[in-house]
């Protein structure tokens, strides 16, 4: 998992601006690996963007293994927040091709420093370059990826995720240019399904920032990791999440004002002993009236087994 800010260039802007990222990348053989990226574009004029990055990854090691240069391809799926007349935001959702080049350094076994260059290319949006650096960890067990092992379980097929149940608390940030907070909370129960799948069922306040008062239910599947003998998992899932939200109410012809929206979300949870975990998740809500919301959550768990 890589930490990484930079600059995006002014190129057709009048300025530049920031830009970071979080990166996990799976090594599954040793020339190839898969990534998931979240990434904040900054602030450039009329647009706020971020999105999640997906992409496939050719590497070449070098130098005993102490650096590696790395080519990437795949898709962007991003949510550029823009100003209206009158003072309203338009949240607009599209895919984009993304294109990267990447630098790695090991200054150990465990830690190491990466330098990344991103071009995301929509069609019909702007189009940018993102250079960053940062540092990242090696979670792994072995000191290099082992081909066809996905964590650090001693048995790939004993990794299934138990019985956990969730409270969490935190804060909803509303996509609009003046980005609306409020306190937000949460309940979980989380189980796994198949190795390195869970799937959840959680209620979920995102709290009054004013121009929402949303809250609902939603059901996820997610994609799993674990390391260090199941003491820190690492996860991303994606479901829809049905909704009532009071400040917008029900349409003509409609009995409620319950809508459905796609929920992305990413998670990392630490294990505090046998039953006690502590766990992070960062939730995306995708609506379609241009009122989309990034949810921040820290809760405490107990497991059981299955």
């Amino acid at each position: 998992m890589t930490i990484l800010g930079g600059l995006l260039p002014k190129t057709n802007f009048a300025r530049s601006s920031f830009t970071w990222q979080v990166d996990y990348r799976q090594d599954l053989y040793r020339n190839f690996a898969a990534s998931i990226a979240y990434i904040n574009e900054g602030h450039v004029p009329g647009h706020h963007r971020d999105g999640t990055a997906w992409e496939a990854w050719g590497r070449l090691p070098f130098s005993q293994d102490r650096l590696s240069i790395s080519l990437g391809l795949g898709a962007y799926y991003f949510y550029d927040t823009q100003p209206l007349p009158g003072g309203d935001t338009a949240n607009i959702h599209g895919t984009a091709p993304i294109y990267s080049f990447s630098a790695t350094g090991y200054l150990s076994d465990r830690w190491f420093y990466r330098l990344m260059l991103n071009r995301i290319s929509p069609a019909h949006e702007i189009q940018v370059n993102t250079m960053t650096v940062g540092a990242g960890f090696w979670f792994g067990q072995d000191q290099k990826p082992t081909p066809g092992k996905l964590g650090d379980a001693p048995n790939e097929q004993a990794y299934v995720t138990g019985n956990e149940l969730t409270v969490f608390g935190g804060q909803s940030v509303v996509n609009t240019f003046l980005s609306p907070r409020a306190r937000a909370c949460a309940g979980e129960y989380r189980r796994g399904v198949f190795p390195h799948v869970d799937w959840t069922a959680s209620a979920i306040y995102e709290g009054d920032p004013e121009i929402i008062r949303r809250s609902g239910v939603a059901t996820q599947l997610w994609a799993v990791n674990t390391f260090f003998n199941d003491r820190i998992t690492i996860g991303g899932g994606l479901g829809p999440y049905i909704y009532l939200d009071h400040k917008h109410p029900a349409s003509v012809g409609q009995k409620n004002p319950a809508a459905i929206a796609p929920l992305a979300s990413l998670t990392f949870s630490v294990r505090l002993s046998e039953h006690w975990i502590m766990r992070m998740v960062f939730d995306r809500v995708t609506s379609s009236y241009n009122r989309d919301a990034d949810i921040f959550l820290l809760g405490l768990g107990y497991r059981w087994p299955r």
